[in-house]
């Protein structure tokens, strides 16, 4: 059940005027501005003296030992001094739980009055005050481009008449991805419909939603680890820059109960501080295509992901390296290509400690026996050529080599454990090594 809170939204540029909600003694009793920019979402707090309630101590630098001290004194419990990870807001339109919450910078005269700023990472907005957010037990999140990746539509068009287009909400069916890490997953398509402000225009359009649920509420970060490996399959897959933005919670104390005693739990929306929007390419090329894989091969997916984030989260987090130096992204991939070649070792029956000793040009060569033939590049040469290319920038002894075959290693590096990652998902050999070859990363890097 999605709660229908319209006016309790933060959209950038907006500022709220309220007060935090709980005991005075531990949250205050002033007045607060909830903001978010373009850099976060942010809690505007004042005081009017340093002993004005608990806020002021938030802030302050010497708090933890003279508070230490003073509890000392008084033979009472020490507290936790520092601003709350969890704070409740309300204002006129409604009520937003405030989630990783974190001191950010503040001003003061000494002795008097101050005013503070307090980062917030997530808020939720609705629920019930008695409802502790840290903890879900389901969670909905967008991935950029997964619902195209799979297909999943909402709305279907029929010809009402011989000049007339009707359109009707028929969802696809829901992806069924079974139990992975304690958690439920399912794709779940959305029809939603949206109005433009600048215009007439009224757009149909299609989520599709990742949702995990877990039997008991369990910490947000359960349930994203699912989420963070569909975005890094398309990552892989494609080679763009996705994002995922979580979508809403539920907690199993905000509930609705219908006149039959029938119980259903809300879905509250969330917005983060660090959403991003993701570039939308005219065209995407894929290595992996959900028809090569199916539900079974994203169950796969998961267990290649969990079993080698050595490998992928090298590669993956390079994409976003942006200003960088050639021998910086080098520096970044290669030891995910290091920790391939020792994972394949290991999988051959070497001990760790034996593994951990095969050299650099062993472990490449054990990954060629694997994706050689598939790749556009010889692998007889792309594996002394990235010896001495790596070599070069990690030892200070040995010659820096040029920029430009720098650069076309680490290309290299990412094209290869794409490859690797492809086939392990069962994507024919041939149907891959024609996708590769129209990948833009099989083409090198020229000096123009």
């Amino acid at each position: 059940m999605t709660s229908s809170l319209d006016s309790n939204t933060l959209p950038v540029g907006e500022r709220r005027f309220g007060r935090l909600v709980g005991d005075i003694a531990r949250v205050g009793g002033g007045d607060v501005v909830l903001e978010r920019t373009n850099d976060g979402i942010v809690l505007e707090v004042t005081w009017s003296s340093p002993d004005d309630g608990p806020v002021s101590r938030w802030f302050r630098a010497e708090s933890d030992v003279f508070d230490l001290i003073e509890d000392s004194n008084l033979g009472t419990p020490a507290t936790v001094r520092g601003v709350p990870r969890l704070l409740q807001f309300r204002d006129r339109m409604g009520f937003v739980t405030l989630l990783g919450c974190r001191k950010g910078g503040y001003s003061t005269r000494s002795g008097g009055p101050g005013s503070g700023r307090i980062r917030v990472q997530h808020a939720v907005f609705g629920g019930r005050e008695e409802c502790d957010y840290t903890a879900a037990v389901a969670l909905r999140t967008t991935v950029s481009h997964l619902r195209n990746w799979i297909g999943a539509s909402a709305w279907t068009t029929y010809e009402s008449s011989e000049t007339a287009l009707e359109y009707r909400r028929e969802l696809s069916e829901d992806v069924e991805l079974g139990q992975w890490g304690a958690v439920d997953i399912v794709l779940r398509p959305q029809a939603r419909v949206a109005e433009r402000e600048e215009s007439d225009l009224i757009e149909l359009r299609t989520d599709l939603l990742v949702e995990t649920r877990a039997r008991t509420p369990v910490p947000w970060e359960r349930h994203i680890r699912a989420h963070t490996a569909l975005r890094d399959l398309l990552v892989v897959s494609g080679w763009h820059t996705e994002v995922g933005s979580i979508h809403s919670v539920q907690h199993p104390a905000d509930v609705h109960v219908y006149r039959d005693g029938d119980e259903r739990m809300f879905w509250r929306p969330v917005t983060s501080s660090q959403e991003k929007t993701a570039f939308r390419p005219k065209r995407r090329r894929h290595l992996i295509t959900y028809e090569d894989l199916g539900p079974d091969g994203l169950r796969c997916w998961f267990g290649i992901w969990a079993r080698l984030q050595r490998v992928i989260d090298p590669i993956v987090s390079s994409i976003d390296m942006r200003n960088v130096t050639p021998v910086a992204l080098l520096a970044q991939v290669g030891p995910g290509v290091e920790a391939l070649g020792y994972e394949l070792s290991r999988r051959d029956g070497l001990s760790r400690k034996t593994a951990g000793g095969v050299t650099l040009a062993s472990r490449l060569a054990r990954i060629l026996a694997d994706v050689g033939d598939v790749l556009p590049f010889d692998g007889a040469d792309w594996a002394p050529r990235l010896v001495r290319a790596y070599n070069g920038i990690k030892h200070a002894n040995r010659d820096m080599p040029d920029l430009l075959d720098v650069l076309n290693a680490e290309r290299e590096c990412v094209l290869v454990v794409r490859a690797w990652c492809a086939l392990q998902l069962g994507v024919d050999r041939a149907v891959l090594r024609e996708r590769i070859r129209e990948d833009a990363q099989s083409h090198p890097w020229v000096l123009d």
